[in-house]
Formats: C-alpha cells, sequence, structure tokens
C-alpha cells in the first residue's frame, strides 16, 4: 500500500478513505439483503392469499371472483 495517494493526502487520510469505503459497501450489501428478504415475505404472502382464495372457494364460501388469482411465481 501507498504512503499517499495522488492529490498528496497522508496515511490518515487513505485509511479514513478506506474505512468510509468500506462502510458504504458494507451498507449497499445490507440493503440488497434487505430487499431480497422483503421481495421473498411479499411473494409468501401473495401465495397464502391464494391459497386461501381457493380454499374458500372450494368450500364455496365466495364466488369466483375476476382478477383474484395471480400469477405464479
Amino acid at each position: 500500500m501507498t504512503d499517499s495517494n495522488f492529490t498528496g493526502g497522508s496515511r490518515r487520510d487513505l485509511t479514513k478513505y478506506r474505512i468510509t469505503l468500506a462502510a458504504s459497501l458494507a451498507a449497499l450489501v445490507l440493503a440488497g439483503w434487505m430487499i431480497q428478504v422483503a421481495y421473498s415475505q411479499h411473494v409468501q404472502v401473495l401465495k397464502i392469499g391464494d391459497q386461501t382464495g381457493e380454499r374458500l372457494q372450494m368450500r364455496g364460501y365466495i364466488g369466483h371472483q375476476e382478477g383474484a388469482q395471480h400469477e405464479q411465481r
């Protein structure tokens, strides 16, 4: 590793830059993970709703409703 950057910054400045870069990358990874988890839970909720609607239709509690079915995932 170098002791200075192209602008003449010190080793201390480079360390601050590296820490900031590492923290921002960690935050980006965490945000991506949170989005993926939220999407998978959303898909589960849709599937549960579809299953509940199908059971209610089979038991005759509700009739066929246009637009009640979601696309399969």
